[in-house]
C-alpha cells in the first residue's frame, strides 16, 4: 500500500526519507541537494513555498518528489513497483489541483510519470526536452591544466558573471535572457563563494559548487565563453574544482551533461568522471487540453 506524506519543510522530508536517499546518494544528488538547499532556505529558489513529498510503501520510504515552483517537479529513484507508485503519486497530486509544467528524473520514473500525468489531461502533450547522463567523480585523472589559475569569483566580477550566467541559461538550459535574476544569481553565488573562475589574464571560464549534501556535491554552472573555446579552459576549471572538492569533506562530486553534447561527455571522463544513470527531462504542454475545455 503506498502513501504519499507532504512535508511542511525539507527537513520533515530528510528526516523521513533521507536515510532512504542517502543508500544512492549520487545517483538521489538532484532531489537529495535540493531538498539539502531547502532545508536552509525555503524560498532559494522562489518565492513560491515547495512541493516537498515522500512516497510510502507499507510505512517505508521508497521514493521523493521535490518541486520548487516554477521549475519542474523533480523525482528520485523509485525503490519499488514503478507505475504503482507514481499512479499513487499523481492521484495525491491531482487531489491537491496541482499543475506541474514538467518532470525531471531517472528515465524509467520519468517516462512513466510523464505519461501517467498526461492521462489525466486529455488533448495536453509531453515535449521531450534532455537526455542527461549523470557523472561521479571519487578521484581525479591528472591533466595538464591550460595557461591560468582556479579562483572564487568576486563582487568585482559581478557584471561578468551576470552576463555569463544569463549566456549560460540560454545556451544550456534554454531560458529565456532575464538579466534581472542573471544579476540577482550572480550576487547570490558570489557571496555564498561557490562560483569558481579559471583566470587566464582575466576570467576566461567558470563553474559553480551547488545541492552539496552528506557525501557529496555538484557541479554546475559549467561556462566558457564562445570566442575563448576548444583551449583548455573548462576542463582546467572542472578539474581543479573537482580536485579541491574531493580534497575537502566531499567523497564524490556529481555532474549532470547533455548527452547531445558528445563533447562535454568525452572531457569529464578524460579527468575521472564516471558515467552513471540517465535523466530525463520533460515539459507538458496544456494548450489543447485548455482549449478542450
Amino acid at each position: 500500500m503506498y502513501e504519499i506524506v507532504q512535508h511542511d519543510h525539507a527537513e520533515e522530508l530528510l528526516a523521513l526519507s533521507g536515510v532512504f536517499l542517502e543508500k544512492r546518494e549520487s545517483e538521489n544528488n538532484l532531489p537529495f541537494g535540493l531538498a539539502h538547499t531547502l532545508a536552509r532556505d525555503p524560498h532559494y529558489y522562489g518565492d513560491d513555498s515547495p512541493l516537498l513529498m515522500s512516497i510510502l510503501e507499507n510505512g517505508i520510504p521508497v521514493g521523493v518528489a521535490v518541486r520548487s515552483p516554477p521549475y519542474r517537479i523533480v523525482l528520485s529513484i523509485l525503490e519499488t513497483e514503478i507505475d504503482a507508485a507514481v499512479e499513487r503519486l499523481v492521484q495525491h497530486l491531482q487531489s491537491g489541483k496541482a499543475r506541474v509544467p514538467g518532470v525531471v528524473g531517472p528515465e524509467a520514473e520519468a517516462r512513466c510519470f510523464s505519461n501517467q500525468w498526461m492521462s489525466t489531461f486529455p488533448g495536453a502533450s509531453v515535449i521531450p526536452k534532455k537526455r542527461l547522463r549523470m557523472f561521479e567523480a571519487r578521484s581525479v585523472i591528472e591533466v595538464s591544466p591550460a595557461p591560468g589559475r582556479l579562483r572564487l569569483a568576486v563582487m568585482d566580477d559581478h557584471r561578468l558573471m551576470a552576463q555569463w550566467i544569463a549566456e549560460f541559461s540560454r545556451e544550456a538550459v534554454g531560458e529565456k535572457s532575464d538579466p534581472g535574476k542573471a544579476e540577482r544569481n550572480a550576487e547570490k553565488y558570489i557571496a555564498e563563494r561557490n562560483l569558481y573562475i579559471w583566470d587566464h589574464d582575466g576570467p576566461v571560464s567558470i563553474a559553480r559548487q551547488s545541492r552539496a549534501v552528506k557525501n557529496g556535491t555538484n557541479v554546475t554552472l559549467v561556462y566558457t565563453p564562445p570566442a575563448l573555446r576548444n583551449r583548455g579552459y573548462a576542463t582546467s576549471c572542472v578539474y581543479e574544482l573537482t580536485k579541491k572538492l574531493l580534497a575537502g569533506r566531499y567523497r564524490f562530486c556529481s555532474l549532470f551533461t547533455d548527452l547531445a553534447n558528445p563533447t562535454s561527455n568525452h572531457i569529464y571522463q578524460k579527468i575521472g568522471y564516471v558515467p552513471m544513470a540517465a535523466t530525463l527531462e520533460f515539459d507538458f504542454d496544456y494548450a489543447a487540453a485548455q482549449a478542450e475545455c
